[in-house]
């Protein structure tokens, strides 16, 4: 959990200087906010796995932990359906600046006979919006998986060692 917080930090930090060099700085300060939104709350739920008792035996620990990761990926869940659009539209925006501000693809764009809304295609804009409408639909769905895919297998293991405690109590 700390190296993720850690890469949090370095995530925004590198956001800033990468989106502040491009020339788009408000850009780098709206996802260097939304990440460091994200690291407050990890550091918020962190602290809340201080209040599991380290005195109890195995099992109960185990079972405590167990409740307060599913808790804590519950409300990360929450979470990512918000962040996942926002950092997807806020990642655009590089592309859309280089459209416009580009000369020739500007008089492309501008003489392609699309229907332009600041410049940029509306079919541009509504593929968008859909992608981000989708990712917030399934934001909580995409963070588990996400999850699962770096944790997954100590999951199983402890849900394992909590069965097997429970075998050997019946």
């Amino acid at each position: 959990m700390r190296i993720n917080l850690y890469f949090l930090v370095v995530m925004a930090t590198m956001s800033l200087g990468l989106y502040t060099m491009l020339g788009i700085p408000y850009v780098g300060i709206f996802i260097f906010i939304l990440i460091m939104c994200v690291y407050w709350l990890s550091i918020k739920q962190a602290r809340t796995m201080k209040n599991i008792d380290v005195s109890m035996n195995s099992y109960d620990y185990l079972k405590s932990f167990h409740t307060w990761v599913k808790e804590a990926i519950s409300n990360n869940s929450k979470v990512m359906r918000f962040f996942y659009p926002l950092i997807f539209l806020a990642s655009l925006m590089p592309i859309m600046h280089a459209l416009k501000s580009g000369e020739v693809t500007s008089a492309a764009i501008s003489n392609s006979g699309f229907h332009l809304i600041y410049g940029i295609p509306t079919f541009v804009w509504v593929i968008s919006f859909v992608l981000a409408i989708l990712m917030y639909a399934f934001g909580g769905k995409i963070y588990q998986w996400d999850v699962n895919l770096f944790y997954g297998r100590i999951f199983k293991k402890i849900e394992i060692m909590i069965a097997e405690m429970e075998t050997l109590q019946n």
